[in-house]
């Protein structure tokens, strides 16, 4: 987003210091630009909602197109970091590319993330699970270990 808005500011600059006669066609291809830039980001968040709407964070499914439970690290003294991004460099080829759902549970038990009252700086399929010390009531986070689900 902060790339497309410099871009914005550089074509209007560049009208600015267009010579008159040029600054129809400067002005024209600033329009098809913000034009492009407008529809790339609709369908980004047309994307985006279309991936929360089918967000599975229970077992409603079955598990067949569930991946096995994922936990990258223990609690670090700040945190507990299961991203998908680590997932993928220390797993390669175990988790498919574009993961529909996910479900995160305390590590060792059955409890669900999302039954605990803890709260998540990421908790998605495009970014895995990401819980921050800082942000917890009594300053700590549980040892979380995540699975995909892959369409």
């Amino acid at each position: 987003m902060a790339l497309k808005l410099l871009l914005i500011v550089g074509l209007v600059f560049l009208v600015g210091r267009a010579a008159t006669a040029d600054a129809s066609a400067v002005m024209e291809n600033l329009v098809e630009t913000l034009e492009d830039l407008v529809g790339e980001e609709e369908r980004s968040m047309d994307e985006q909602q279309g991936l929360a709407d089918n967000l599975v964070q229970e077992e409603a499914r079955g598990s067949d197109g569930w991946t096995h439970w994922f936990d990258r690290d223990n609690p670090l003294p700040t945190a507990d970091n299961e991203a998908l991004c680590e997932h993928r460099i220390e797993n390669p080829g175990e988790i498919c590319r574009h993961p529909s759902g996910i479900q995160a549970r305390v590590k060792g038990s059955n409890t669900p993330a999302t039954q605990t009252s803890e709260y998540f700086v990421k908790f998605s399929p495009l970014d895995g699970l990401v819980c921050r010390d800082a942000h917890q009531l009594d300053g700590r986070c549980e040892d979380y270990e995540v699975r995909y689900w892959c369409p």
